[in-house]
C-alpha cells in the first residue's frame, strides 16, 4: 500500500501532457534532435496526442501522450519520469491512436477521430512483423489495412537548392486482404476498391455504395462499407 501511495503521489504531480501510469513498460531513450537536419517529419501527427496502448507485459495503457513515428515504425511515449521513450516493440501488440483536435478541425471530411494499429500483417509486402499498420476494417470476408511511412529521400540538385539536404516524404498504402490472406494494393477510391473485390460480391459492392451514399475516399465510409459487406 505504501508503494501505491507513493506511485500515485508521482502520477499526481505531473503535467497533463501525458503519463504511463506503469512502470513495467519496456522502452529505450527517445533519439533526441536525430532529424533535426531533416525537411519534414517522420511523424504521423506532428502534435502529441492520447492514445490507448494494448501490450503483452503490461495489459492496457489508457490516456498515454504518444507521436507515431511512421519512418521507423515506433511508439514514442512519455513515461512515468516524464522523459520521452521508444516502447519495445515485442511487447506491444495494437495501439489506438487519437488524432490531434487540431488536426480533426481542419482535416478532410469523413476523417476518423482515432485509429487502430496492429500487428500481424507481415505477409503483405513491404510489412515487417513487428510493425504496426491501420487497420480500417477486419471482417470474415475482407480486410482493409493502411501503411503509414515517411520516406527519407535526397531531392536532385537544382538552381534553388545547390546543396541539398535530406527529406521526408509521407507516404501511405492500402491493401485489402480477402479470407484466404490473398492482398491486393488498392487506392482509397470507390470504383477501384470495388474492381478489387471478387467478382461475386461486385454487384453487392455497388448496391451497398449506392444505397448508403458512400465516397470511398473517405474514411468513415470505408468503415460503413466493408461493414455492410462482411455482415452480407
Amino acid at each position: 500500500m505504501k508503494r501505491l501511495f507513493i506511485l500515485c503521489a508521482m502520477l499526481v504531480s505531473q503535467l497533463s501532457m501525458a503519463q504511463i501510469s506503469n512502470v513495467n513498460l519496456n522502452g529505450a531513450p527517445a533519439r533526441l534532435n536525430s532529424y533535426s537536419s531533416v525537411d519534414g517529419s517522420p511523424y504521423l501527427f506532428e502534435d502529441w496526442s492520447k492514445a490507448s496502448i494494448g501490450t503483452s507485459n503490461a495489459g492496457l495503457k489508457e490516456d498515454v501522450a504518444f507521436r507515431f513515428n511512421v519512418h521507423d515504425n515506433e511508439l514514442e511515449v512519455i513515461n512515468e519520469a516524464g522523459n520521452a521513450i521508444y516502447l519495445d516493440k515485442d511487447f506491444v501488440e495494437y495501439a489506438v491512436l487519437n488524432r490531434p483536435a487540431v488536426m480533426l478541425a481542419t482535416g478532410s471530411e469523413g476523417m476518423l477521430p482515432s485509429l487502430l494499429f496492429k500487428k500481424g500483417f507481415d505477409f503483405v509486402k513491404a510489412i515487417n512483423p513487428k510493425d504496426l499498420v491501420n487497420v480500417l476494417a477486419e471482417g470474415k470476408k475482407y480486410t482493409l489495412i493502411r501503411r503509414f511511412y515517411s520516406d527519407l529521400v535526397t531531392p536532385p540538385k537544382n538552381s534553388y537548392s545547390p546543396t541539398p539536404g535530406q527529406m521526408f516524404v509521407f507516404e501511405e498504402s492500402f491493401y485489402l486482404i480477402d479470407s484466404d490472406e490473398n492482398v491486393e494494393s488498392v487506392r482509397n477510391k470507390t470504383n477501384n476498391i470495388i474492381k478489387a473485390l471478387h467478382d461475386d460480391d461486385q454487384a453487392m459492392a455497388k448496391d451497398i455504395v449506392k444505397q448508403f451514399k458512400l465516397d470511398l475516399s473517405r474514411e468513415d465510409h470505408l468503415v460503413v462499407f466493408f461493414q455492410k459487406l462482411n455482415e452480407a
